[in-house]
């Protein structure tokens, strides 16, 4: 779990990073009954506090979602998301992600979110 995110059981969604770059992280997203697409927004936007942004940069608000997708339902609780960096402008940064099945690595739910960054 990410220690930059103030969210508790059973909010926080996000489990273990299993792959980190300079723009792009996969983890382990864990939900506590079956997700609904905001869910899965929820647990990309949990994602971004992966990436190392700027040090002036402490809190992420986000702005928006786009051209997010439920691909298929189903009743598993474990799915492996990848969070890409796509563009950034100043505190401002486009993110795209993918939540798949950890069993059949297929895509369940994809979109993009718009993320602002402030320090507090």
């Amino acid at each position: 779990m990410n220690s930059r995110l103030p969210h508790k059981e059973p909010l926080i969604f996000i489990g273990q990073l299993l792959n980190q770059n300079k723009t792009q992280v996969t983890f382990e997203t864990h939900f506590p009954l079956t997700p609904t697409l905001a869910m899965f927004c929820e647990a990309a936007a949990q994602g971004t506090s992966f990436f190392p942004l700027s040090p002036n940069c402490n809190t992420g608000v986000v702005s928006s979602f786009r051209n997010i997708k439920l691909l298929s339902k189903n009743d598993v609780l474990h799915f492996d998301t990848t969070v890409t960096l796509k563009h950034s402008y100043n505190d401002s940064y486009l993110f795209e992600f993918n939540a798949s099945s950890t069993t059949s690595q297929n895509s369940v739910a994809t979109g993009e979110i718009a993320v602002f960054y402030t320090s507090l």
